[in-house]
């Protein structure tokens, strides 16, 4: 299918996109106007000019970007649209029917959520766009995790009439912390109680933006049920100055642009004053424009504020805000213009860092291509493995040698691809730049460092051996807190299931699986009762296991009372043979706490733990200051990492509940080893068994149960605050930490300066007063911030709806692991473990 132009274009360039026809329309005072009437056609203007790059090739036209937000924003929808008008597709999929291309999993069409990232490739304008859908439920925050990670830029949609939700600070966070540049989009402007000023105010105190506003909402009279309403029916353009009114029942194919009159005229001249005014104090080129102008503010060209608007916006400096409604085809293609003009292609993001122990080293300064694989994928259809990777230097071409320098290893990249959501097209080579597939690899997994040689045949070189350790920065895996356990129906079954569970994890690091000692049952952790749910279902349904999945559990952890405090070394000595000979090995060390707050009265602490080897699970392993291990023929890497495997199995079963270690410092005061050692093998043993030695030494007291704390927003109505933050406080044991308000103010001065919403411009919201009784439909809602228990936090859902009359909702996210009472840790081992 041939690509179609953009259609916003038009009067752009000043030529019609397909076929277009003029209509006249007369004002009262009879004068004359011109509408250009624009049908989507197949445009012969696509055709490249000659010299002209292609996308695959010239990396300034590529866009990585990532649609985020809250859950039932409406993001699957608005791609679908965006699929349709870039000419992918030739119908709109639909959420609600299942028959949406980015939503293709079963139990995403069943549920009508999105539950894993897809990956799609598009052109517009002459630009290939690399779109990854993002799931909004908090159980899959890491799918937003690791599609961050490769992303350029964002495109944040917001539900008009909800605003700014919990959710999607969350993900504005994320993406806040990897500097990445980001376009609002606010949808659903055409439902009843929707408010695009409230929303952009919204943007502004919670989220801590700067906003230039690009085009705002068009509305027209008309009369329902005897009453004049007024409804929404496209946008005006406030960079042009034109009105863009979508005609219905044409799928957003055909679409009125107007000159602005009257109360809109006016309306977008205010919001092009804004646009001039914040960008005039972020850049200097913008000040000189104003100066030629003579301070006249509208006499700037639209060229010169989009220059100015692409600048600011790649340097995080402010947020271009759309609006539209996607389910009403509404909008979409001037947010597909908005993605190409204002969000970075490839070249103007900072250069990716290799890193290797203390050495860094930035990817322009070398000459080898360097790979990041961020998702891994079991094809149903092939069985094969799928690994999504984005190129950050050279070309990988099909056929390639690549070397992992995350596990050593060494493959060939024998077919490669790109994917458009669950089907995929063969292709040669992936660019600087790109997004694509390798297929049918072994050992990649995901925030794996891919390394390949990608000079042309015949200029092959030998891989520089310093540059077989460097990585990218790897993906971070959030902790597991809910697990089930999943047992085979028969012996026959066993390995069927373990096999299964191996491709789950493989997908999905944030899953892990687990056997416990005691009773050999294998347990699978998630991040959530509905993730664990779904990786449930796709054991059963997809990968076909016969298997029994138990009830859903909580993670719990063992630890030591943070008071407590042993100072003499325990020491282990492992006897084992070397050459024949009996030889004796010995590691010496003390374990200690370590407490869940690290304020300044820990400043030592705190730099012992950033120059220590991670054990997972907030433990660390570190050497005591006065201590040098020194050997003829063992080195210290080997030591060290003898003693790491050796530290993460001695914490995996605690002394008193039999539960992995946590928050714990493994110090080490000494390691003897023979003179004719040759090996650092011995100390992974000793290690094990003198920390198995120091948790038996430790008093029952002295050992403690900690239990996944959850930060949790919970959204309601201003008279419900009271008797929500008593459930709260009193019944579940929680701590109320903020109103919003307060974290308002907070968020905004953590990042940027103090921005006052209600300064900033915002047009006047007219849906506000869509309620047949004309009452303004705006409840005061508000979010309490607290840190509560997850048991605590198990079907609470129906306790606030009954609390809140059926208007309160929530959303949590794991905070981190805290020591538990002696009177929570009695009951909950009684409820949970008796």
């Amino acid at each position: 299918m041939r690509p179609r132009f953009s259609l916003f274009a038009c009067h752009e360039l000043c030529r019609p996109v397909g076929r277009a026809v003029f209509s006249q329309s007369f004002k009262a005072q009879g004068s004359v106007r011109l509408a250009l009437v624009v049908r989507r056609g197949y445009a012969v203007g696509q055709k490249r000019v000659k010299g002209e790059a292609a996308p695959e090739t010239d990396i300034r036209r590529v866009r990585n970007i990532g649609i985020i937000a809250h859950i039932d924003a409406g993001k699957t929808t608005t791609t679908e649209r965006m699929l349709y008008y870039s000419g992918y597709t030739k119908r709109i999929g639909n959420v609600d029917e299942g028959d949406t291309v980015m939503d293709f999993l079963p139990a995403e069409r069943d549920r009508g959520i999105t539950i894993t990232s897809a990956a799609i490739s598009f052109d517009w304008n002459a630009h290939r766009i690399n779109l990854i859908d993002t799931p909004g439920h908090a159980d899959f925050t890491f799918e937003v995790i690791r599609s961050i990670r490769v992303l350029d830029g964002a495109v944040t949609v917001l539900d008009g009439v909800e605003g700014v939700e919990a959710q999607t600070e969350k993900v504005w966070q994320q993406a806040h912390e990897m500097k990445i540049p980001r376009i609002v989009f606010v949808n659903k402007m055409d439902r009843e109680g929707a408010g695009f000023g409230r929303t952009v105010r919204e943007i502004v105190g919670k989220l801590s933006a700067r906003t230039c506003i690009i085009n705002i909402p068009l509305f027209k009279n008309v009369i329902e049920n005897g009453m004049t309403t007024a409804k929404f029916c496209g946008v005006i353009d406030v960079l042009d100055m034109k009105s863009i009114e979508w005609l219905p029942g044409t799928d957003g194919q055909e679409f009125i642009v107007r000159d602005l009159e009257d109360d809109d005229l006016e309306e977008a001249k205010k919001a092009r004053v804004a646009i001039v005014e914040t960008l005039a104090e972020l850049d200097d080129d913008m000040v000189e424009k104003f100066l030629e102008v003579e301070d006249d503010h509208l006499a700037i060209s639209s060229r010169d504020i989009k220059t100015s608007l692409r600048k600011c916006t790649l340097q995080n400096l402010v947020v271009p805000v759309l609006c539209g409604a996607s389910f009403r085809n509404i909008g979409v293609q001037p947010l597909l213009d908005a993605v190409v003009d204002y969000l970075p292609s490839p070249v103007d993001r900072p250069p990716a860092i290799l890193r290797a122990g203390k050495m860094a080293l930035s990817i322009a300064e070398t000459d080898i291509g360097y790979a990041l694989a961020f998702k891994v994928v079991h094809d149903n259809h092939s069985g094969k493995i799928l690994v999504f990777i984005r190129v950050y230097s050279g070309t990988l071409r099909r056929l390639a040698k690549i070397y992992n320098t995350s596990n050593n290893t060494e493959e060939k990249a024998l077919k490669l691809s790109r994917m458009y959501a669950d089907t995929s097209a063969d292709i040669e080579a992936i660019h600087e730049g790109h997004i694509g597939v390798i297929s049918g690899t072994k050992d990649i997994r995901t925030g794996d460092t891919i390394m390949f040689d990608y000079q042309e045949t015949g200029n092959k070189k030998k891989f520089k051996r310093e540059m077989m350790s460097l990585q990218l920065n790897p993906i971070i895996v959030p902790s597991p807190v809910f697990f089930a356990s999943v047992e085979p129906k028969t012996v026959s079954d066993t390995r069927p299931m373990e096999v299964a569970l191996q491709t789950l994890l493989r997908e999905d690091p944030s899953l892990q699986v687990s056997v416990d000692e005691e009773t050999s049952q294998t347990h699978l952790s998630g991040m959530g009762e509905l993730h664990l749910e779904i990786a449930s279902d796709r054991l059963v349904r997809e990968l076909k296991v016969n298997a029994h999945v138990g009830k859903i559990q909580i993670s719990y952890r063992e630890s030591i009372e943070n008071n407590f405090a042993l100072n003499t070394p325990v020491s282990y000595t492992f006897k084992g043979v070397n050459k024949g000979a009996e030889t004796s090995s010995t590691v010496g060390l003390v374990l200690r706490p370590i407490p869940e707050d690290l304020d300044c009265s820990y400043r030592d602490l705190k730099k012992q733990l950033e120059a220590s080897i991670s054990l997972g699970d907030n433990n660390f392993l570190t050497f005591n200051e006065e201590y040098v291990f020194a050997h003829p023929n063992v080195s210290s890497e080997d030591v060290y990492v003898a003693l790491r495997v050796g530290a993460m199995a001695g914490l995996l079963h605690g002394k008193r509940f039999g539960l992995p270690m946590h928050s714990v410092q493994v110090i080490v005061s000494h390691i003897e080893l023979p003179l004719e050692q040759d090996s650092a093998a011995p100390v992974t043993p000793a290690a094990r068994f003198a920390i198995a030695k120091f948790l038996e030494s430790i008093p029952l007291e002295a050992k403690v149960l900690m239990e996944p704390v959850m930060d949790v927003t919970v959204i309601v109505n201003e008279e419900d605050i009271g008797s929500v933050m008593s459930d709260i406080s009193s019944a579940r044991s929680g701590r109320v930490y903020a109103l919003e308000d307060e974290v308002r103010r907070e968020s905004s001065q953590a990042h940027n300066e103090f921005i006052d919403p209600d300064q900033v411009y915002s047009p006047p919201d007219l849906t506000l007063h869509l309620s047949k009784h004309n009452i303004r439909r705006d409840p005061q809602k508000r979010l309490i911030r607290a840190k509560v228990p997850l048991s605590e936090m198990v079907g609470y859902l129906k306790y606030l709806r009954a609390m809140t009359q059926g208007r309160g909702s929530f959303l949590m996210t794991f905070d981190r692991y805290e020591r538990a009472s002696k009177e929570r840790a009695t009951s909950i081992w009684q409820n949970h473990y008796n």
